[in-house]
């Protein structure tokens, strides 16, 4: 595929999940006059983001991406700071009984976005700099666990149980792919097992009942009301703005719960045209992560493209009831800045690493390893 026949395919895909997110976060929140009186609040926040969000992707793409390699440990030291204050009083909001977000003037930073980011990055850089920390314990595997323990402790007690597990999920996907010792990734499930189940049973009254809701989807709210905004979209959906599921019956569902707003008013054709992108997207990624200028762009980009798609997945899997109630948004389509800029700064870096590719130079040296 020539070079700008790719760039061509992944912009306007992006493009139209974004626009496509925006229309939906206006159509599902609209109705949301007690915020300051004004019905166009929310998609007022949502657009203050979307040029900050695009800036930040044109400028990651303007990058050359083998300098995060040199920048993993100072990337991940600073995520963790963040994550550090969103847990101090009188600096972290404190919102639904969870610590997630900064503050900046108007608008709200959540650090947990950053650090599926920061993840993909750390392992990338930490293991391209050095193939044999893929075979060594203690130069190689203690560090990088070390570090990826520090930032799912730091979420985990949020309380954001869904972003940790994402995270944790990620990186050991990530690990595999790098080809670290399965012994060592055996080592990562008993080292945290028992910090899930800690989890679990301080927070077992929560889990209980999404666990239960996914069931029994009757049982939970928000999940039945999702599957009645799917269901009574049929074909060709109700229109926009004519969905009746948003109007108090499903909660804040311009978040998490956007995908069943579409479904209502854009029909089973509407929602399938959302997850046929979605394939696109993961297909291009794909092929970015193979034909990399080197191993740092590689695993870069796979984590990339499995973020996206398991982030997809996972949410798609969340309103149709086929998975338990999880706070992990779609991409480019709910509601929220922090997503939005962090997911646009990854479609930024596989741009910089097709970019790169095409670049004249000399290739990296055998080892791999990302230039000094």
């Amino acid at each position: 595929m020539e070079k700008r026949r790719l760039f061509h395919l992944l912009v306007s895909i992006v493009i139209a999940l974004v626009t496509l997110g925006i229309v939906m976060v206006f159509s599902a929140s609209y109705y949301q006059r007690g915020v300051e009186g004004d019905a166009f609040f929310f998609l007022k926040r949502h657009l203050l983001w979307v040029p900050i969000a695009l800036l930040t992707g044109m400028l990651v793409y303007q990058f050359d991406y083998r300098e995060l390699a040199r920048w993993h440990w100072l990337l991940l030291l600073a995520t963790l700071a963040l994550l550090v204050l969103v847990l101090i009083p009188g600096v972290g909001l404190n919102l639904n009984k969870s610590r997630r977000w900064l503050p900046l003037g108007s608008l709200q930073f959540q650090p947990s976005e950053l650090a599926k980011l920061t993840a993909m990055v750390f392992i990338a850089g930490f293991f391209s700099r050095d193939f044999s920390r893929l075979k060594r314990f203690w130069a190689g595997y203690l560090p990088a666990t070390g570090g990826l323990l520090a930032c799912f402790l730091l979420i985990l007690v949020e309380p954001d149980f869904g972003t940790a597990m994402f995270v944790l999920g990620l990186s050991i996907i990530l690990l595999f792919i790098s080809g670290l010792r399965k012994l060592y990734l055996l080592g990562s499930v008993f080292l945290f097992s028992p910090l899930i189940a800690a989890f679990l049973c301080w927070r077992w009254e929560m889990v209980q009942h999404r666990l239960l809701g996914f069931l029994d989807p009757e049982k939970v709210h928000q999940v039945r009301h999702s599957i009645l905004a799917l269901g009574s979209g049929g074909w060709f959906g109700t229109g926009l703005g004519a969905g009746t599921q948003k109007l108090q019956y499903l909660p804040e569902p311009y978040t998490d719960f956007i995908f069943s707003i579409a479904g209502e008013e854009l029909g089973f054709v509407g929602t399938v045209s959302v997850v046929a992108l979605f394939v696109a997207l993961l297909w291009l990624s794909v092929e970015i992560a193979r034909r990399a200028r080197d191993y740092f762009g590689f695993l870069l980009a796979s984590g990339i493209a499995i973020s996206l798609a398991l982030q997809a997945i996972i949410n798609i899997a969340v309103v149709t009831a086929t998975a338990p109630t999880k706070g992990i948004p779609l991409p480019f389509m709910t509601f929220g800045g922090s997503g939005l800029c962090m997911t646009l700064a990854e479609i930024g870096l596989l741009l910089s690493i097709e970019r790169v590719r095409h670049q004249e130079g000399p290739l990296p040296d055998a080892s791999g390893a990302a230039a000094e």
